[in-house]
């Protein structure tokens, strides 16, 4: 007779059992799990996260090179902070990015804004006098709470026309490169110090995410002219950043916007070797009479140069390196390019000898 006996429900679950099953984290909101043991979390921008196979990999820096023309680097960045403070985590932006962030439409918005607007308005009504018994039914009674909704929803959706509330705003702080410091080399080392401080003092726990978005980077109109020793300092920051998310790889991302007009092409280069993800975006504003049929729909092109491999040798493999930009009031949106087919392209082209000769001199 075997001496083996299935253990009970009661002895499974028992504390002081050695294989009683641990106890499950609390996963933090807007992050899902990849594969290579890596993390991802969204842009903002359903079709951006599409595009990438999900999402960005938290721990990675992103460059988005803006054009002369158009804000569509600007809305990148708007979205991803947006898509953070829509999460609860953590959003370190400048305060002019803060101001314009959009409008969340989600469900948890809307019970957020009705119970911030529907406030009690019994407190200054006068008692009834004639109608006495009446006050039985306008009592005051006790006021229903709403539940809290826990948003499992890995991407929402932003209205860029209206701007997010001021209660969605609780887990953003302020960083800005300031240009008022006698350095550049100071203006980094302090930017660096917040950045370290708030993943190694400020945010400690296990699902703190925080997101960091530095816009406009090395652009003239905020710091000096691309020197060699500003392109050194510069240079010394990005890999000092670099290393800070890869020590806190599971809590941290940073994305970064670049004049890359305003800059040289060298430097353009270099930054976008440094980082991890790298987006180039274009704007048709001033030669849209000169595009062709097939994208004259859209508002500009979004190249990807590099996408984030961790623990992997290659990344993600894309389907559409180009996409095609369309910007209206309240949505910007990436669409893959189709061309039209081989036959409706050729164009016929008028027979010179036909034509009458202008015989006039």
């Amino acid at each position: 007779m075997s001496t083996f006996r299935r253990a009970s429900a009661a002895a499974q679950q028992s504390p002081s059992s050695p294989l009683s099953p641990a106890v499950p984290s609390v996963r933090a909101r807007g992050i899902k799990p990849f594969t290579n043991d890596q993390i991802l979390t969204s842009s903002g921008l359903r079709e951006l996260d599409a595009v990438l196979g999900g999402g960005y990999l938290l721990g990675s820096m992103v460059v988005v090179e803006s054009s002369v023309y158009g804000s569509y680097g600007t809305d990148l960045a708007r979205y991803f902070a947006a898509e953070g403070l829509a999460n609860e985590n953590f959003v370190y932006t400048d305060a002019s990015l803060a101001a314009t962030l959009p409008l969340e439409l989600s469900t948890a918005q809307k019970q957020l804004k009705a119970a911030l607007v529907a406030q009690p308005s019994n407190e200054n009504s006068a008692p009834l006098t004639i109608a006495w018994q009446y006050e039985k039914y306008t009592a005051d009674k006790p006021q229903l709470t709403l539940p809290k909704v826990t948003d499992t929803r890995f991407c929402h959706s932003f209205d860029l026309s209206k701007p997010i509330a001021d209660a969605m705003k609780s887990t953003w702080q302020e960083l800005s490169i300031d240009p008022s410091m006698p350095s550049l080399q100071s203006a980094y080392r302090n930017v660096f110090s917040a950045m370290q401080h708030a993943l190694e003092v400020t945010h400690t726990g296990a699902t703190d995410i925080v997101r960091f978005v530095l816009t406009d980077l090395a652009a003239p109109w905020l710091s000096d002219d691309m020197t060699f020793s500003h392109r050194c300092h510069l240079h010394q920051f990005l890999r000092a950043v670099r290393g800070l998310l890869a020590r806190h790889r599971r809590r941290c991302i940073c994305v970064l916007t670049v004049a890359a007009f305003a800059l040289p092409t060298h430097v353009v280069r270099s930054i976008r070797h440094l980082g991890d993800y790298a987006f180039e975006l274009t704007s048709f504003a001033g030669h849209s009479d000169q595009l062709p049929s097939e994208l004259a729909e859209f508002n500009g092109l979004f190249f990807v140069h590099k996408v984030a491999h961790f623990h992997s040798i290659t990344g993600h493999a894309l389907d559409n390196i180009k996409l095609g930009i369309k910007r209206d009031r309240r949505k910007l949106k990436l669409e893959p390019l189709h061309l039209p087919p081989e036959g409706s392209r050729s164009q016929k082209q008028p027979d010179k000898a036909s034509q009458p000769s202008d015989m006039s001199f």
